[in-house]
C-alpha cells in the first residue's frame, strides 16, 4: 500500500484518530481522547462492560462508536438501547446532531425517523436504531442487529435484558455502559463476568475533577463511604441494594393517551389553575423544596377503585409564600378531598401557614412526617399495628401498581425516578431508602397516603419534629 493509503486505513482502524479528525471539543479544537479512554476506544472485544462513575466520557465513546461503525461497517445494523426515554433521548439527539453537522457523513444519511423510535439509514447500507426497552422489553422484539450498545445499563429490567439478548445476531458485539446502583441485577452479573472486557472509570479520572468538586460530592452524598459516593463517583457496587419498585408493573400502569395537565413554574411565572375540571374526588400530593430542590405537586382523581394522575406542577426556585398561594388556587379549581404535604422544613412552614387560614384547611391537610409511624388499627392479639409512614406509603404505591389500580401518564422523569429508586436494609431490619432524585415519588407517596386516610378509618399521623444531619 502507498503511504497515503496506509494513512487513510489507519484513520479508520484507530477510532481515536478518526474522532480527532471528525469531532470538535467544546473549545473548538480537535477532540482528543484522554489517556484512560484510548484502550477502551480501540477495543475489538465482542463483550465489553463499563462500570463507571459519572462524567467520565462514556457518552463520548458511544457517540464515536456510532460514527465509526457507520463508516467502517457498511451493511450492518447497530442498536443503542436504554431503559428510559430520559436516558436515550439526550444520547441519540447528540449522535444525530453529529451526523448532521459533519458534511461528509450528512451526505450518506438518506433517512431519519425520531418517532416512535430512532431510526437512521445510510447510503452504504448501515442502519442505526435507538430504542428504549418498553414494558417487559417489548420494543426490542423483532430487531436483529450486529452490535448492541446499552447505556445506563444498571436501570435495565431483567425482562428487558431477556428480549435484548435475543435481538443480537450470532457473532455480534454487545458493549454495556452503566453506573452501579447497588442492585445485584443483570448489570452487576455482567461486571463479574470473565468473558467480558471490564472497565472501571471513577469520576476522578476526568481532568476537570477537582478537590473542590470532590469535597462537594462528599457533602452531597454524606461521606466517601456512602452508597451514593461509591456508586456515582467511584463506580463501585458497594453494599447490596434492592429496587423499591417493579418497573414492569409501573410501565403496565402507564396510559399514553391519558389527558394530563403539566407545567413548570419559576418565581416570576404567572400561574392559573386549569379551568375545565371534571367532577370527581381529587387529592393533592406535595413534595416541597425551594432554593436547591424543586417542588413537585401531583393531582390524582379517584375513579372507582382507580387513582388517576391527572396533573403535575413542578416549581423551581419558588418561595414558600408563592407555593402556598398556588396550593390555594389549585384547591379552588379541584376542591381537594385531602392534601398531603411532606412536612420537612419547607413543607412544615407551608402546612402551618395554610392551617392558620381556617378550620377547613386543618381538616383538609395531612402534614406527613416521613420519619414517623402510623397506627393502622389493632392486630388480632389487641396490640397496635404500627408501620413506618414512608414504608407504608411506598407499599401503597407498590400495591396500586401491582393490581393496576394506579394510572400514570407517560412521563419520562417519573419513569426514570421509579427505575432508579433503591433501598438497603439497615440495623434491626429497618428499610433505608436512598436519598436523591425522588421528588415526584415523594409527592406520589403523599397523595397515596392522604387518599388512604380519606377512605379508611385510620388515625392521621401528627405533625412532628424531625432532626436531620448533613
Amino acid at each position: 500500500m502507498e503511504k497515503q493509503e496506509i494513512d487513510h486505513w489507519l484513520s479508520l482502524h484507530r477510532r481515536a484518530r478518526l474522532a480527532k479528525g471528525l469531532l470538535k471539543a467544546r473549545d473548538g479544537t480537535a477532540w482528543r481522547a484522554r489517556d484512560y479512554q484510548k484502550v477502551s476506544l480501540e477495543s475489538w472485544a465482542s463483550r465489553k462492560v463499563h462500570c463507571d462513575g459519572r462524567d467520565v466520557g462514556k457518552t463520548s465513546e458511544i457517540e464515536i462508536m456510532a460514527l465509526w461503525a457507520m463508516i467502517a461497517r457498511p451493511r450492518t445494523e447497530m442498536l443503542i438501547a436504554a431503559q428510559c426515554e430520559n436516558h436515550l433521548f439526550p444520547l441519540m439527539n447528540r449522535v444525530v446532531r453529529r451526523f448532521e453537522e459533519i458534511p461528509a457523513l450528512k451526505k450518506s444519511l438518506v433517512e431519519i425517523r425520531r418517532t416512535p423510535s430512532w431510526f437512521l439509514r445510510f447510503s452504504n447500507g448501515f442502519v442505526l436504531w435507538g430504542r428504549i426497552a418498553g414494558p417487559r422489553g417489548m420494543n426490542f422484539q423483532g430487531l436483529h442487529v450486529d452490535w448492541q450498545i446499552v447505556d445506563e445499563a444498571q436501570e435495565m429490567t431483567e425482562t428487558g435484558w431477556g428480549e435484548l439478548y435475543q435481538s443480537l445476531n450470532g457473532g455480534g458485539r454487545r458493549w454495556v455502559y452503566g453506573v452501579p446502583n447497588g442492585l445485584r441485577n443483570a448489570f452487576f452479573r455482567m461486571t463479574q463476568s470473565p468473558e467480558a472486557e471490564q472497565y472501571n472509570w471513577p469520576s476522578s479520572l476526568n481532568p476537570e475533577f477537582t478537590a473542590e468538586k470532590d469535597a462537594e460530592l462528599v457533602r452531597l452524598y454524606g461521606g466517601k463511604g456512602a452508597p451514593g459516593y461509591l456508586h456515582r463517583v467511584l463506580g463501585q457496587h458497594g453494599a447490596p441494594s434492592h429496587g423499591v419498585f417493579d418497573l414492569d408493573d409501573y410501565l403496565a400502569c402507564v396510559d399514553e393517551g391519558l389527558e394530563f395537565v403539566e407545567a413548570v413554574l419559576r418565581e416570576d411565572d404567572a400561574f392559573a389553575a386549569p379551568e375545565s375540571i371534571g367532577r370527581g374526588a381529587y387529592y393533592l400530593g406535595c413534595d416541597l423544596g425551594y432554593a436547591r430542590d424543586p417542588s413537585e405537586f401531583v393531582v390524582y382523581r379517584a375513579n372507582g377503585p382507580d387513582l388517576i394522575n391527572v396533573a403535575r406542577f413542578r416549581l423551581e426556585g419558588v418561595n414558600y409564600s408563592r407555593q402556598q398561594s398556588i396550593i390555594t388556587e389549585l384547591d379552588l379549581a379541584y376542591d381537594f378531598r385531602a392534601v398531603g404535604i411532606d412536612s420537612g422544613n419547607n413543607g412544615r412552614a407551608v402546612s402551618h401557614a395554610l392551617m392558620a387560614e381556617g378550620i377547613e384547611w386543618c381538616e383538609k391537610i395531612t402534614a406527613i412526617e416521613f420519619g414517623s409511624s402510623i397506627d393502622l388499627g389493632e392486630l388480632p392479639d389487641g396490640s397496635a399495628r404500627r408501620r413506618p409512614v414512608k414504608e407504608f406509603m411506598t407499599e401503597l404505591l407498590r400495591r396500586g401498581m401491582a393490581d393496576r389500580s394506579l394510572v400514570f401518564p407517560k412521563m419520562a422523569e417519573r419513569e426514570s425516578q421509579y427505575a432508579a429508586h433503591t433501598y438497603t436494609v439497615g440495623h434491626q431490619g429497618r428499610i433505608v431508602y436512598e436519598k436523591g432524585n425522588d421528588h415526584i415519588i415523594d409527592a406520589d407517596r403523599c397523595a397515596m397516603l392522604c387518599h388512604y386516610l380519606d377512605t379508611h378509618s385510620v388515625e392521621q399521623p401528627r405533625l412532628g419534629v424531625r432532626v436531620e444531619g448533613f
